[in-house]
């Protein structure tokens, strides 16, 4: 009986992981696309594939088994966000020219770390003039410097 309370715990929790956009319950993943049907079992059969093989996190990872990037928040906005929640030590990295938030900055703007993390340290006072400066503000900012910089459009993907 025990067990079988722990399976219903884990295909409970597992079913409720996922649910996104035109996926059902199951979500995305290998299981999800053997048990198509919008019925209780078939979304449990799938939730349970899923988590047994680890593939919806692979699916996610690489965009396959009917996974696509993006998620709650869509690249677009990726950037905004991250900025925004992450800002203070953000401007410290941008300052120091490294840190995991100046590289995860350069790598949701589809630059090299190192190049990213050296340039933004030079244009440090044209991106964040001022201590009002906004995350919004840092972004557009950091956009107009990439554009003008022949060497950073070569270490950026367009």
């Amino acid at each position: 009986m025990k067990k079988v309370l722990c399976a219903f715990v884990v295909v409970a929790a597992m079913s409720s992981v996922a649910r996104a956009g035109g996926h059902l319950d199951a979500g995305c993943g290998l299981g999800s696309m053997l048990f198509k049907e919008d019925q209780p079992v078939h979304q449990i059969l799938a939730a349970t594939t899923n988590g047994t093989f680890g593939n919806q996190t692979f699916g996610i990872t690489t965009g396959t088994l009917g996974c696509t990037s993006g998620g709650l928040i869509k690249a677009s906005r990726e950037r905004e966000v991250f900025t925004a929640t992450n800002f203070r030590a953000l401007e410290m990295d941008l300052a120091a020219g490294r840190g995991q938030y100046s590289a995860s900055l350069a790598a949701m703007t589809g630059c090299d770390t190192a190049a990213f993390q050296s340039f933004a340290k030079a244009r440090y006072e044209k991106l964040l003039p001022s201590g009002a400066t906004t995350s919004q503000e840092l972004l557009n900012n950091l956009d107009k410097e990439l554009i003008s910089s022949p060497a950073m459009r070569k270490a950026c993907r367009a």
